[in-house]
């Protein structure tokens, strides 16, 4: 057992504090508790323990490396506060199966404008009842083909915005295995998509993404490229601020999987007529059973023809630009054989 997980033992000398053996314990922390900082306490703990955490504020960013850990707040939940850490999040990820309950993440501000309530860079992680208010952004994973994702009962408002550097989403999924929501809300993305995805797979199931009062994203959900998507029970509404008129839900690129959106509820308010869907994508999109507003076009491709040739042109400028560099890193490599 590390110095540090013995000192922490001793701190904790109520045996009500600890489950029944040393490798799976409960370490409370709060203003009150012996333990008052929850990144000590996390830096601490070993596989397999439940760092309980009182209510109130804590201008703290955790950075969860240890396997197993579940982090949760009691009574109305842990607030974390106007502080990020290596410049990425208030919690940066970095341990497989970690567990996040009752936390409430908010205002991550950092230079590049890209501060995240969470950066995923573990596999396994699991969001309770979290609430991410008022960030730049929500939650970021990496392209990590093994990391999963689930998402139940949490609420994301006014986070994912546009700055001068970039628009970020309230949860951007890379390429990973899984992306899985559940009864969970969005609100008040200014700018940018409010979910992109380029997970294998991409679970939206009885959940709101809808646009504020005052703000309004380009897309509800982006699906640049990935694997499977499921859109089952959810309400997607797009309000007079949308950021972009082209669609609530975008498919663009090579998407390998079965596309499925059935019972979701479209509601726009723009006062334009916005497809649900614009497919750029490979895949066929199955629709069943939505409901839209009358009239309203459920799916579209309009545009796809000189969206590819853009991206053609694009992939064309890139290549040029590649053997431009390759060939002049030959031509340097052969002026230095030949005139030292």
């Amino acid at each position: 057992m590390s110095p540090a997980r013995l000192a922490l033992l001793a701190a904790l000398a109520a045996p009500s504090l600890w489950a029944a053996t040393a490798r799976a314990a409960t370490i409370e922390v709060g203003p009150h508790r012996p333990i008052t900082s929850p990144a000590a306490a996390i830096a601490s703990a070993a596989e397999g323990d439940i760092i309980a955490i009182d209510a109130g504020d804590y201008f703290e960013c955790l950075r969860p490396r240890v396997p197993g850990l579940t982090i949760e707040g009691g009574g109305t939940g842990a607030v974390f506060t106007d502080t990020t850490c290596d410049g990425k999040a208030v919690i940066v990820v970095q341990a497989d199966r970690l567990t996040l309950r009752n936390l409430t993440l908010q205002r991550a501000r950092v230079a590049d404008g890209n501060g995240a309530g969470i950066r995923a860079e573990g596999k396994r992680l699991t969001l309770q009842h979290l609430r991410f208010i008022n960030n730049q952004a929500g939650l970021i994973t990496t392209n990590e083909p093994a990391a999963d994702i689930t998402i139940t009962d949490t609420l994301f408002t006014n986070t994912g915005r546009c700055t001068s550097e970039r628009c970020s989403a309230a949860i951007h999924a890379g390429a990973i295995r899984r992306l899985r929501l559940e009864r969970t809300e969005i609100s008040g993305v200014a700018g940018g998509p409010a979910i992109t995805s380029a997970a294998a797979a991409t679970q939206i199931i009885n959940s709101r993404i809808e646009d504020s009062a005052q703000t309004g994203a380009s897309f509800q959900l982006l699906i640049p490229s990935g694997g499977s998507v499921l859109l089952e029970g959810n309400t997607l509404r797009k309000s007079p601020h949308a950021a972009s008129l082209r669609a609530a839900i975008l498919l663009d690129g090579s998407i390998t999987g079965p596309v499925t959106l059935r019972r979701n509820r479209y509601i726009n308010d723009t006062g334009h007529a916005v497809p649900f869907v614009l497919d750029w994508s490979s895949a066929t999109p199955r629709l069943e059973d939505n409901i839209l507003p009358p009239g309203e076009t459920a799916l579209s491709s309009n545009g796809i023809t000189v969206h590819r040739a853009i991206g053609l042109a694009r992939d064309a400028h890139g290549a040029a630009w590649r053997a431009a560099g390759a060939a002049k890193r030959g031509a340097v490599d052969f002026y230095r054989a030949i005139w030292p």
